[in-house]
């Protein structure tokens, strides 16, 4: 049985924030990440030890372009908060935005 992927949520190009809680003992640390979409994706979970990388046991990820352009895959949870940010993003990666003259 193959499942198909889901439908896309963020179309590529929309600028969002990524905000995820990391729990390191008593304390929760807040995570924050804001970047353009790429693209969205499935990660296999598991592994060998587990009996494969079952085609059915996958985490959704989201790609991003950040604006200093480098890319980071963030792995989504169900405690993962994903805002779309209204406006535009930067036009020239790796630099900073233009200035009014």
């Amino acid at each position: 049985m193959f499942l198909k992927p889901p439908p896309p949520n963020y179309e590529p190009g929309t600028r969002v924030r990524v905000v995820q809680y990391v729990r390191v003992g008593h304390r929760r640390w807040m995570t924050e990440t804001v970047g353009t979409v790429e693209r969205e994706g499935l990660r296999p979970v598991g592994g060998m030890e587990m009996g494969g990388k079952a085609l059915y046991c996958h985490q959704p990820t989201l790609r991003l372009r950040q604006d200093d352009g480098s890319i980071t895959e963030v792995a989504l949870d169900g405690n993962t908060r994903v805002e779309a940010i209204a406006g535009a993003a930067p036009e020239v990666a790796g630099g900073p935005p233009p200035r009014p003259v």
